[in-house]
């Protein structure tokens, strides 16, 4: 359903008259309709004159209007032009009509505002002499009214909407609403009271720096209005060239030793690699509709290309019927055999197969220091626990010689990544699980990657980051050795992705390099690891994208939002000690409040208490302390946001990401009532009665053993959650692979009473908080049987709970944006149902 629909709810009449005078506000008993009025809006006009009518009998039909401007949820600038006619120019203009007067201009113009309802509300539009009128972006049919004046009618939930309106003649505003309801502005930094706001945000992403770091590649992305594009800049952020190879290229890598591009982009039947090749702005293609292109790197010199690709292997159609599995490896999605190993001499395009695709599945492959081999890593399936190794192996270029040089055991979910060799050859760098798998070793979270090496002469593996509390990431051409020999790569840490420096002379000592920002985001380094492009974002402010030489914090480059005119709010620490004295991590975002004088902040409220809404992921991974726009979201309808990093979750040192295995639920679920009642605590204006808590996936199965654990939230969201663990781990894709470690070894038949405990299904009768469960109908990661079942056991126990599907959706629920949309906006109704005690949206999104 549409966020902007009709329903039952308050009454608002919002009027664009043409004559008479008026006061700003004039105020009624709280029940009855008030006036309100603009101090001032934006004008653009007059316009040209629109042509005469049909005068003909044919074509058959009606003329219908069409804007001169683009329909958008963005305020105009003051001053900001357009040009209808060559040669002139015409402007947005401020006018004051608080005081009753009309608009001077008779011919057609277009009127700007923006409108803020503080809850939902029946919205009334009348517009003397329109033909258009758009809220938020989207058109709203006018109908004539008795009185002669086009009129329509909406409910709107609360929010800010911008008003577009074109008309002829003079005119002024007008709107009635209950006492405190509905207020103007001109403010053009707008909250994102609505979700589908924030698909007016820009994503900078696909990132590549040449060696001398002055020519960058970026791709810019958007929802709306649409946008994708690769584009050249220089170092201060001019573009050099723009829209290179289309809407669906994504930047790789500059050629070592120049400034040639190399891009992909998807082809008709595959993948397509191209070399753009410098001023001249020549495109070479590579490949073209390359089938399963997947990793593809540079040679050191240039001059060839090592890439994985399924060209030598052609599957075999599967017939129509009963499908066999013979193997359960068969069912792990990403278990991808056909994928193997090729090289390219990037000058003649001659080709060559290096591997072929067998019962394993190709990890990662770099090139050896001078080019004349390949290392790459592969996994096997084996029959003991922990089912999957992996071999390390070196390939000679010259001889086709294939060696394996050692097997590390680390399973399936994290396996050897992020290859990277020293400058001497001697050895071979990988991330990888704090330890190996099985063997009656320690349980671990795997998540925790760390830094390992392998000596090639006696092909001893060993872990050489220990003692702090970081875990490395791969990605953008990291880890990479530079010529000192010292290792750069990410790492999080606290909730914080970094860029470090690992020196393996000072007994593999981690340096923490400094950055823009916050949270580091997308990054590249230039292949001779001198340079580097990356983007970085704070809690209020969306990534922007910077240029540094390695070890240095470096400079903007460009900020993709600076024209977007989002109002964000700020966090704040809510760090605490648990029972234990452990320090939980945690952050708190301020709701957004509006001050006596009706202006917005964020902030605590002048009076009364507002509702809270707590989220986690509390599995494996770190929630990151960068920006997020649903917790922006959540904090511009009014709520204060805390977001909590329980035990089990890594960058907190080993022991504390180590509570993941084994846990599923007591550890974490302690964290997270704890942290709630010391932000609550720490800000007594909070309201403990109207507290919702929500997760996804994990953070779905954290919800729902939550509310079977305590009666103190007023409202709770599982998104595609786990509510039994027996059938999570023989039904879900991954269940099986990521249960092993997160149930630290154990298995139904084996520890019955453990899946039993810890499963929500066996605890349904604790659950009194309302529940709604969310699932995609097509997600095999959890799939929706887990919510089911939950559903079935609430409903038979006459509890409150609700299940809402969506049809070819798998995990996630963000495969269509529109069903992403409406999942976030059921939240929010959700809670403000229960939360804030305001049932009407939830009720008129299904018709009740």
């Amino acid at each position: 359903m549409n966020p902007i629909a009709a329903g039952r709810g308050v009454l608002v009449c919002l009027f664009i008259l043409f004559c008479g005078t008026a006061v700003a506000t004039v105020t009624a008993p709280e029940d009855s309709l008030s006036t309100v009025r603009p101090a001032e809006v934006l004008v653009l006009g007059p316009l040209p004159a629109i042509p005469d009518p049909l005068d003909e009998v044919f074509p058959r039909g009606h003329t219908v209007p069409v804007p001169e401007i683009p329909p958008c949820d963005v305020l105009p600038r003051e001053g900001q032009q357009i040009s209808l006619v060559p040669g002139h120019a015409l402007s947005w203009r401020l006018r004051e009509v608080a005081d009753g007067s009309a608009l001077p201009e008779e011919a057609s113009r277009w009127q700007a505002v923006v409108m803020r309802l503080a809850r939902r509300a029946e919205v009334t539009l009348r517009l003397a002499g329109a033909d258009l009128l758009f809220v938020a972006g989207r058109p709203w049919d006018l109908e004539t009214g008795e009185d002669g004046v086009p009129a329509s009618t909406r409910t709107l939930p609360a929010g800010v909407y911008v008003i577009q309106a074109r008309s002829a003649g003079d005119g002024r505003l007008e709107g009635k609403a209950p006492a405190g309801v509905l207020s103007f502005s001109l403010d053009e930094q707008i909250p994102v009271t609505r979700f589908e706001q924030l698909a007016g945000l820009t994503r900078t992403a696909s990132l590549a720096i040449s060696d001398d770091g002055k020519v960058l590649a970026r791709r810019l992305s958007r929802r709306q209005p649409e946008l994708g594009r690769l584009d050249l800049l220089a170092a201060d952020g001019r573009v050099l060239a723009a829209d290179l190879g289309g809407p669906q290229a994504r930047p790789l890598a500059f050629q070592p030793g120049s400034r040639n591009l190399l891009l992909r982009r998807a082809g008709d039947e595959g993948t397509d690699l191209l070399l753009w090749t410098g001023s001249g702005g020549a495109m070479r293609t590579l490949l073209r509709d390359e089938p399963g292109l997947g990793l593809v790197r540079f040679s050191p010199d240039g001059r060839f290309l090592l890439f994985s690709s399924g060209r030598a292997f052609e599957e075999d159609e599967v017939p129509d019927g009963p499908r066999r599995y013979a193997h359960l490896r068969e069912r792990v999605a990403d278990f991808t055999p056909v994928p193997h190993l090729h090289l390219l001499e990037v000058a003649t395009g001659a080709r060559r197969v290096l591997t072929l695709p067998g019962d394993r599945v190709l990890d990662d492959a770099v090139f050896g220091p001078e080019g004349r081999s390949v290392y790459y890593a592969q996994t096997r399936h084996q029959v003991p626990r922990p089912w999957f190794h992996s071999e390390l192996r070196r390939l000679d270029l010259a001889t086709g010689q294939d060696q394996e040089l050692a097997r590390f055991t680390g399973g399936w979910e994290v396996r050897p990544q992020g290859l990277s060799l020293t400058p001497d050859g001697g050895t071979l760098i990988f991330l990888g699980p704090p330890e190996e798998v099985g063997g009656g070793r320690k349980e671990h979270n795997v998540y925790n990657k760390q830094i390992w090496s392998l000596d090639l002469a006696g092909g001893q593996f060993q872990r050489r980051t220990r003692g702090q509390a970081f875990a490395f990431e791969s990605g953008g051409g990291l880890p990479l050795c530079d010529a000192e020999g010292r290792l750069l790569v990410k790492a999080v840490r606290a909730g914080r992705t970094l860029l470090t420096r690992v020196d393996p002379a000072r007994d593999w000592s981690v340096e923490v390099l400094p950055t823009a920002g916050d949270d580091l985001g997308a990054l590249a380094v230039s292949p001779n690891g001198r340079c580097l492009l990356y983007t970085a974002s704070t809690f209020d402010q969306p990534s922007r994208l910077y240029q540094a030489r390695a070890g240095r914090k470096g400079k903007l480059v460009e900020d993709a939002h600076a024209r977007e005119h989002f109002l964000w709010g700020g966090a704040q620490d809510a760090s605490f000690r648990n029972a234990e004295g452990t320090k939980i991590d945690a952050w708190f975002y301020p709701p957004l409040v509006s001050t006596a004088e009706g202006a917005m902040r964020y902030g605590a409220p002048d009076t009364g208490k507002v509702p809270l809404v707590v989220y986690y992921y509390a599995g494996s991974t770190p929630t990151l302390r960068g920006f997020n726009g649903t917790h922006q979201f959540f904090a511009a309808n009014g709520y204060g946001v805390l977001v909590v990093n329980p035990r089990g979750a890594y960058g907190f040192g080993d022991a504390y990401a180590d509570f993941h295995a084994g846990d599923w639920g007591p550890v974490a679920a302690a964290d997270i009532i704890a942290a709630t009642e010391a932000i609550l605590a720490r800000h007594r204006w909070l309201d403990a009665d109207g507290i919702g808590i929500y997760g996804g996936s994990y953070g779905g199965f954290m919800t729902e053993y939550l509310v079977t654990a305590t009666d103190i939230f007023a409202a709770a969201v599982s998104m595609y959650g786990i509510s039994d663990l027996a059938t999570y781990w023989g039904q879900g894709t991954w269940g099986w692979t990521y249960g092993d470690m997160a149930l630290g070894g154990r298995f139904p038949w084996s520890d019955s009473q453990y899946f039993i405990a810890h499963s929500p299904l066996f605890r349904a009768d604790r659950i009194h908080t309302p529940l709604l469960l969310l699932h995609g109908q097509d997600d095999a990661n959890v799939t929706p049987g887990e919510s089911d079942q939950l559903f079935t056991a609430l409903s038979v126990l006459d509890r409150p709970v609700e299940l809402v599907l969506f049809p070819g959706e798998d995990h996630g629920i963000a495969g269509d944006w529109e069903n992403l949309v409406a999942h976030r906006q059921m939240i929010l109704e959700w809670f403000d149902r229960y939360c804030r005690h305001r049932p009407e949206a939830w009720e008129e999104r299904w018709g009740e």
